[in-house]
C-alpha cells in the first residue's frame, strides 16, 4: 500500500470512527442500515455508535502503526499486526451482538 493511499485510508477509519462517536452515521453501520423496523428496534443505536466508533478508532491506529514502522518490522511483526486486526475485527463483530442488544 502507497504512502498517500495508506494515509487516505487511516484518515478514513478516524473521521468514521468520529462521526461514530459523535452519534452520527448510522446508515454506515453495516446491517443496520437495511434492517427492518422491528429488526432495529432490537439494537441500541448509542451503543452501536460507541462500539463502532472505538473499533474504527482503533483499526486506524493499527493502519497508522503499520505505515510508520512497518518497514522495520520482520515477518512475525507483520503476521501479529495482521492478527490484532482481525481480532479487532471479530471484537466489533461480537460486542454488536452482545453488547449494543436491546435488554
Amino acid at each position: 500500500m502507497g504512502n498517500t493511499t495508506g494515509w487516505l485510508v487511516v484518515g478514513l477509519f478516524f473521521i468514521t470512527g468520529i462521526l461514530f462517536l459523535s452519534r452520527h452515521g448510522w446508515q454506515l453501520i453495516a446491517g443496520y442500515n437495511m434492517a427492518s423496523e422491528e429488526k432495529k428496534a432490537q439494537y441500541d443505536l448509542d451503543r452501536l455508535y460507541v462500539a463502532n466508533g472505538i473499533g474504527m478508532l482503533v483499526l486506524g491506529a493499527f493502519i497508522l502503526l503499520s505505515l510508520l514502522f512497518s518497514d522495520h518490522w520482520s515477518l512475525m511483526g507483520n503476521i501479529l499486526f495482521v492478527a490484532t486486526s482481525l481480532l479487532t475485527i471479530v471484537g466489533i463483530i461480537i460486542i454488536n451482538g452482545t453488547w449494543c442488544v436491546k435488554k
